[in-house]
């Protein structure tokens, strides 16, 4: 076990961040000022206002994603050899984290902080994985977990779409003309995973794209590994 306390490594970081937050905020303020001929009412008034209110939701937020970030470093018990993460990179994850609203994904940079803090996963801090984080809207990371979670079996069959986002599972046992297309929204996930290299699909014949079957890549199951529950892992 080492030496670190989970707890204390991310207090420190979180002290760091409210430093760039306040930065950020007072950027704000200021961008705010070509708005002042059209206010009725001092600037001011309205910049008070926007400081108060960014500097609360940030704030809950960063508090939550703490919560988020302890709680998923002690899922496995207390015996945890904790490694010290490179500040750029604590930084960068916690400001992004911080301003996300959505649950589900500030989860994510809960779960990616863990993860690479925790040496018993293996997982290094990359800044691609903030890049991709970023890149995923609510619905894209729901799909993205819900193929990487269908088991690895040799010689197995493509994951089917067609049931996204209720569950995903491989074309084993099915007829072609059983595997229909899957809805509009989920095409639209799957061409951005599928355009961050989180997996992979077959062109037609005639050079369009089938987007009935995927398959999991290399990038995709090591970002999976990043950002997977701890129970998944």
């Amino acid at each position: 076990m080492g030496d670190s306390d989970p707890v204390s490594e991310s207090a420190v970081a979180v002290q760091e961040v409210a430093k760039t937050t306040r930065s950020a905020i007072e950027a704000t303020r200021d961008a705010g000022s070509f708005l002042a001929k059209y206010l009725d009412g001092p600037l001011v008034q309205m910049s008070g206002l926007l400081e108060d209110t960014l500097r609360y939701r940030r704030g809950v937020r960063l508090i939550r994603l703490e919560k988020r970030f302890q709680e998923e470093l002690q899922a496995n018990g207390t015996k945890i050899d904790v490694k010290r993460l490179p500040i750029n990179f604590a930084l960068s994850v916690l400001e992004e984290g911080s301003l996300e609203e959505d649950d589900d994904l500030q989860d994510l940079w809960a779960r990616l902080l863990a993860n690479v803090a925790d040496a018993g996963v293996g997982v290094s801090p990359r800044r691609a994985y903030i890049s991709l984080i970023k890149d995923l809207s609510p619905l894209d990371a729901l799909v993205f977990e819900l193929i990487y979670s269908v088991p690895d079996v040799p010689n197995g069959k493509p994951i089917v779409t067609y049931q996204l986002p209720q569950k995903a599972f491989r074309a084993d046992g099915l007829d072609k003309a059983d595997i229909l297309e899957p809805s509009e929204e989920i095409v639209l996930s799957l061409a951005n995973l599928e355009r961050l290299g989180l997996l992979s699909y077959g062109p037609s014949w005639g050079g369009g794209e089938i987007f009935k079957y995927v398959n999991k890549t290399v990038p995709g199951r090591d970002f999976m590994k990043a950002i997977g529950r701890r129970s998944a892992i």
